[in-house]
């Protein structure tokens, strides 16, 4: 009975902190900076963040969209706000990426943002269009090999991670293609279903309407396992390809600088909130995968994140901007 009355009063304890904490640090509305347009993935997963984050802060929470240049500028105007918890980062691959490719970056993704928590996954995928008469990646190699640089590979512009995913399966394999940038998704898309691509890497979520109606076919997943939206198909590891995983994740993220309490505060309740069956089931039906991942796991994932695609920018020459 001690020990129960014990822990009850240690729990309570806890929440009176927690309540504590929130009341300190939030006194006013909160931005979410989703740094690409309205209607895509980043946005999306901004506004499956703020009610649960509006609810618990006790203040208004704002997503606003700043879009250009691959992430970059919406990044790049978080880093230069006030480190006071306020204005919050809906962060990705795009936000290290984007700035390894400038040539004079105005922000350091290792020294200027830090982040909180990481609430959803998707592998990309390698998927090809009507032209490829291989019916694996191992036949694909093959025809690649005897035919250097006929095949033409394309994505949504130069530095986002179908680009660079796309470089970094040339690098694994050996093989030489033509990369086409496409000033958007949706024009790539197209031109792989018209034939004037090969292939292109796509985000699972997005590139399952036309693998499921047949259009496109899925060679490889990007991913450790395979995926459970597609258990038929292998990941390149599986195809001893080795070290060539692309996982496109969203979380949120603050400038450096911030407070450790700000940080925990919010980590804990984006956290809490993407345990939920409600918050996961929203996920699911993107064809996304939840995550949960607090301040310390997504830091560790975060600097691996950044040593990877300074790796790849690197070894595959892309042209810096």
């Amino acid at each position: 009975m001690k020990l129960q009355i014990t822990k009850l009063f240690v729990a309570a304890g806890f929440a009176a902190a927690a309540s504590a904490s929130i009341a300190q640090y939030a006194t006013k509305p909160v931005r979410i900076i989703s740094p690409a347009p309205p209607g895509g993935s980043t946005d999306i997963v901004s506004r499956l963040i703020q009610p649960g984050l509006q609810e618990a802060l006790k203040q208004a929470v704002i997503v606003e969209a700043r879009g250009g240049a691959g992430g970059y500028i919406g990044s790049d105007y978080v880093t230069k706000q006030p480190a006071d918890g306020y204005t919050l980062l809906l962060g990705g691959a795009f936000t290290t990426i984007t700035a390894t490719l400038q040539k004079s970056p105005s922000y350091s993704p290792r020294r200027d943002l830090i982040p909180v928590a990481i609430v959803a996954t998707v592998p990309n995928i390698m998927i090809v269009g009507p032209n490829i008469k291989a019916n694996n990646v191992a036949e694909f190699i093959a025809f690649a090999k005897a035919n250097p640089g006929k095949l033409n590979v394309g994505s949504n512009g130069v530095g986002t991670t179908l680009h660079l995913s796309g470089e970094l399966f040339k690098l694994r394999t050996g093989i030489d293609m033509v990369h086409i940038a496409y000033k958007g998704w949706a024009d790539c898309v197209t031109g792989l279903l018209g034939g004037q691509i090969d292939l292109m890497f796509d985000n699972l979520s997005t590139a399952m309407p036309n693998v499921v109606a047949g259009k496109t076919r899925a060679f490889a997943v990007m991913s450790p396992a395979r995926h459970r939206l597609l258990p038929s198909v292998p990941t390149f590891d599986e195809l001893g390809i080795r070290n060539a995983e692309v996982i496109s994740w969203f979380g949120i993220m603050v400038p450096a600088g911030t407070p450790q309490p700000i940080i925990d505060t919010l980590g804990r309740i984006i956290r809490t909130n993407a345990e939920t069956a409600d918050f996961q089931d929203k996920v699911a039906k993107l064809g996304m995968d939840a995550a949960a991942m607090g301040p310390v796991e997504s830091q560790k994932f975060w600097i691996g994140e950044v040593d990877k695609w300074e790796a790849v920018v690197r070894a595959s020459q892309t042209p810096l901007q």
